[in-house]
């Protein structure tokens, strides 16, 4: 469905009457006009869109100094109509032109020619598919092109072939058209030349027969999207998958049979959004309501996992549900549907997992406290007797036995975090105290850097103040372990939009913007030269977040490669 344009790209776009006497601009006035009269213009474009799923697809007409859309199809907002000119060297279409050569992008952040090209990062897209349009005289007339800000599987022999089929047949019509121009010219300067007049007859039928049998391909490529189709309905139903829609005006659901098996639900009747919640767990529900208003409200897409029991055998299934939101021409949401899977092999697999890594952690603790006790006392003992280097040597295993036990502890918190049995208990201290403390305590055993404390005003909140001390020492943690030896890292504590923040600045090696998005995530570690020899198992920021989540806050990180990191948490504040 195409929204409104509303440029929110801000692009510079030049909207510049291009008929006027220069002989160039109404040479690019006349092939814009030229792609308006193909008919079948608009249908390509469309089938684009349907096939690859990408949101915008246009012909542009390319020269060695301007780029220009021709036609264009948008349905993410992009902001370009016929007409509307981009800076040419701000294009990857420039390159095709010099090279001749299609370019087929399926992920920009994962493609090693353009992850850090500037044309993706100036205009936002992550997938791209751009075709030359070649005229029957082999000169360069422009490309078809799509973009998208999401991936897409485009480097295929179906797609790849799908575009290249249309780059000729606007080719073909280009021609078909310039020479039905030249006929017509022809035919009114000499009206009276019979064989004039027989030339355009043939050269009119030859064009017919020629938009006929383009008429006969578009059909069948029609044909074959209705096949396609057909297999990905197939491809659901193997892949124990199912469909849903639901009506955001009148929030009536459609779902399919797989859908309505997973529920328990008749599959001749029609299903109410109530029954569908009475069938989630009670845990979920409230979630499952707020994803759906802010879908219909804010345009929002989903991805969600939750719990169901079914109503007729009340076996308990977990499902993964994703979903996206379409506008209308209005830019009002008209319909929100997606995809509906069973993942409890997946989900069950995750806590068979997760009760062995609570199950192993808790057995090491035992025996690991044990032999903390023993090297404690045979410390004391080398302190009492002056033995040097039995003392240094117990020091430096009791500094190990603390490292094993805090990453022990990770595990254990990981598993109760999955299994849902971590709990908040909560009490009034002051935060910016709870950071002076933990920074003294970080000093002890760090000797490599400088901790500067920038303080704020006595500040009380309410939280669990043992994990908000966690997160605290994890991310001193992680500015020692990821800044080289001394440097300085600055620790702040301040009211910001009524928000308790904390703040952990270093001057380390700072982290990659592909790496940024997945940093909170469980068991991830940025993978480099850098961080190869540093130990971790990349848990600690996933608890973090997860931590400052559950106290309704929220955390993020703010870098710069080779300059270095801060990373922030804010928590709810009253006065």
């Amino acid at each position: 469905m195409v929204r409104k344009k509303t440029n929110p790209h801000n692009i510079k776009i030049s909207y510049q009457n291009l008929a006027h006497t220069d002989t160039t601009k109404a040479s690019i006035q006349a092939d814009i006009e030229a792609v308006g009269k193909i008919p079948v213009v608009d249908s390509i474009l469309e089938v684009i869109c349907r096939t690859t799923g990408m949101g915008f697809a246009a012909v542009a007409r390319v020269t060695d100094q301007q780029w220009i859309a021709c036609s264009v199809r948008d349905e993410i907002n992009f902001g370009l109509v016929p007409g509307s000119e981009l800076q040419l060297e701000t294009t990857i279409c420039h390159e095709i032109r010099q090279s001749g050569e299609s370019v087929i992008i399926d992920h920009v952040s994962e493609d090693p020619q353009f992850y850090a090209h500037h044309t993706p990062a100036m205009y936002g897209f992550q997938s791209y598919i751009s075709i030359p349009i070649v005229r029957k005289d082999g000169t360069f007339f422009g490309t078809l092109c799509a973009i998208d800000p999401k991936p897409a599987k485009l480097n295929n022999p179906q797609v790849i072939g799908m575009f290249k089929l249309f780059s000729e047949l606007i080719s073909f019509h280009l021609n078909a058209i310039e020479l039905l121009d030249v006929s017509e010219t022809k035919l009114t300067e000499e009206r009276k030349s019979k064989k004039l007049q027989e030339l355009f007859n043939k050269e009119l039928s030859t064009a017919n027969k020629k938009l006929a049998e383009t008429q006969y391909n578009l059909q069948t490529m029609v044909s074959k999207l209705t096949e396609s189709e057909d297999k990905l309905k197939q491809a659901i139903e193997t892949g124990r998958m199912g469909t849903w829609s639901i009506n955001p005006n009148t929030y009536e659901v459609t779902m399919s049979n797989f859908v309505k098996e997973m529920f328990g639900f008749p599959l001749d009747q029609e299903i109410s959004i109530e029954e569908i919640v009475e069938a989630v767990d009670p845990d979920y529900r409230q979630m499952l309501m707020d994803v759906l208003g802010n879908a219909i409200a804010r345009h929002e897409s989903s991805d969600t996992e939750y719990p169901i029991t079914n109503v007729v055998t009340n076996e308990r299934k977990w499902v993964k549900a994703t979903g996206k939101v379409f506008l209308n021409a209005n830019g009002e949401a008209a319909e929100y549907s997606g995809i509906f899977m069973d993942i409890t092999e997946r989900k069950m697999d995750d806590i068979r997992k997760n009760d062995f890594i609570g199950m192993v952690s808790h057995e090491l603790k035992t025996p690991l406290t044990s032999l903390s006790a023993y090297i404690q006392m045979l410390h004391a003992k080398a302190r009492r007797t002056d033995d040097v280097f039995t003392t240094g040597a117990l020091e430096k295993a009791n500094t190990q036995i603390k490292k094993m036990s805090t990453m022990i502890n990770g595990f254990l918190n990981v598993s109760r975090l999955e299994s849902g049995k971590i709990q908040l208990l909560k009490q009034a201290f002051l935060l910016d105290q709870l950071v002076r403390d933990v920074i003294e305590e970080t000093t002890l055993t760090v000797s490599s850097h400088t901790i500067t404390f920038i303080p704020c005003e006595p500040l009380t909140i309410t939280a669990d103040r043992d994990k908000i001390a966690n997160v605290i020492s994890n991310l001193l943690s992680n500015a020692v372990k990821y800044s080289p030896k001394g440097k300085n890292i600055e620790v702040r504590c301040e009211i910001v939009d009524g928000k308790a923040q904390v703040s952990v600045k270093d001057e380390g090696m700072g982290i990659k913007q592909q790496d940024l998005e997945k940093l909170f995530s469980r068991f991830y570690r940025v993978n480099s030269k850098h961080t190869q020899h540093i130990s971790g198992f990349g848990i600690g920021l996933y608890l973090s977040a997860e931590i400052i989540e559950r106290h309704d806050g929220r955390i993020w990180v703010e870098s710069k490669s080779g300059v270095g990191s801060t990373f922030y948490f804010g928590l709810p504040f009253k006065r």
